[in-house]
């Protein structure tokens, strides 16, 4: 047995990573996203509850929020009528 094979067979090689190295960043990939779009509804949720002017003081206006807030398919928060 050579070298090259014994590096093949423990997957050393400079091809492929071993199957569970794949399934491993596979797992980390599908968890960071569900971590990202965590934090951007919970943005979206504090976004929705902050005044006037508070909006103006982080430089938005009411229309530029709004349209965030609605780009989330499971936030239909209406600001006239839940404020926070």
């Amino acid at each position: 047995m050579t070298i090259d094979t014994m590096r093949q067979i423990r997957g050393e090689t400079g091809g492929s990573a071993p199957w569970w190295r794949r399934v491993r960043n596979a797992l980390a990939a599908i968890l960071g996203e569900a971590a990202r779009r965590r934090r951007v509804r919970r943005t979206r949720i504090d976004l929705a509850g902050l005044t006037a002017s508070q909006l103006r003081d982080i430089g938005l206006t009411q229309r530029q929020a709004d349209a965030e807030i609605r780009r989330s398919l499971f936030l239909a928060i209406d600001r006239t009528v839940s404020p926070k």
